[in-house]
């Protein structure tokens, strides 16, 4: 028998089936935009939780003071003056390799060729550093082997030509406020070797760490002291230490000379017997083939 709809029933099966298809498309659309928004909230997580560019803006600010390895200071006050006019010279240059990456921009004397720094660039970098309440008043200086001449009437420092400057590179491990301060711990990385024989541009293991402390004025940080950190660098000695043989006590050293010297003795005992046995075993073998030497004749009489 040959079933046939009518077309009310057509109708009514093709509006549940459009009904049943659009159903699907809003629940795809539902599970793509959960999807979506999921991935959309870990990346503003993992962003609020990553200071990685933090990190960097403060490894650029304390690149200047890390190279010449200040003592520690409560108070820009009471850092030391030669330190401080280093930091503001070598870390302007720095600074400027770092964001224009060379000095096509800047003038050189045409005498020495040394480059001409304005006095308005190491202004300003310290006034990133310092804040602008800073002033330093700009004059000639000596180094440890070098001299850098201020020139009045330009208004420029002259920098020598010059390989590595400074002892240390910095890296930012970590920041962390702490009454009202913020802390920004940095590992000390040597430039040079122990015998300052070649460059040791390839170790990135700190050697030492400290605290920079900046505090907050007008909405920014600024640099108001340094101290000795927390976070210690990992010693080298222990593992050397780890790696070498135990060093055995003394009465242990006279326990084995006096063992060896036993066994030498006893070796020297064992060898001297030796002889002495063979002769008697030898003498032992005549004794005893005399008597049959003597029957063999008295045999053949």
């Amino acid at each position: 028998m040959k079933h046939s709809i009518t077309p009310e029933e057509h109708a009514r099966v093709q509006r549940r089936r459009g009904r049943q298809a659009l159903g699907l498309l809003v629940a795809i659309l539902v599970v793509v935009g959960f999807v979506t928004v999921l991935r959309a909230g870990v990346g503003a997580v993992a962003n609020l939780f990553d200071d990685t560019a933090q990190k960097q803006e403060y490894e650029d600010k304390l690149e200047g003071l890390v190279l010449f390895d200040p003592m520690p200071f409560d108070g820009i006050e009471n850092i030391d003056d030669l330190t401080l006019r280093e930091a503001a010279v070598w870390g302007c240059i720095y600074s400027i390799q770092e964001t224009q990456g060379g000095f096509d921009n800047y003038n050189t004397d045409p005498d020495t060729e040394q480059l001409l720094l304005p006095s308005l660039d190491v202004d300003a970098y310290l006034a990133k550093l310092l804040g602008p309440g800073f002033k330093l008043t700009h004059r000639s200086f000596e180094m440890e082997d070098m001299t850098i001449e201020f020139d009045d009437a330009t208004q420029c420092y002259k920098i020598p030509v010059t390989g590595t400057v400074g002892y240390y590179r910095a890296v930012v491990t970590k920041l962390f406020k702490r009454s009202g301060k913020l802390h920004v711990t940095v590992g000390y990385i040597p430039t040079a070797s122990n015998d300052d024989s070649i460059i040791n541009v390839s170790s990135d293991t700190p050697t030492k760490y400290m605290d920079y402390l900046f505090e907050r004025q007008s909405g920014s940080w600024y640099l108001t002291g340094l101290t000795e950190s927390e976070t210690k660098a990992e010693s080298t000695d222990s593992t050397s230490a780890a790696s070498l043989p135990e060093p055995m006590a003394e009465s242990d050293v006279q326990d084995a000379i006096l063992a060896t010297a036993g066994s030498d003795a006893a070796d020297s005992a064992a060898s001297a017997v030796e002889p002495e046995a063979q002769a008697e075993n030898s003498a032992d073998s005549a004794v005893a083939e005399a008597p049959a030497a003597d029957d063999a004749a008295s045999t053949a009489a």
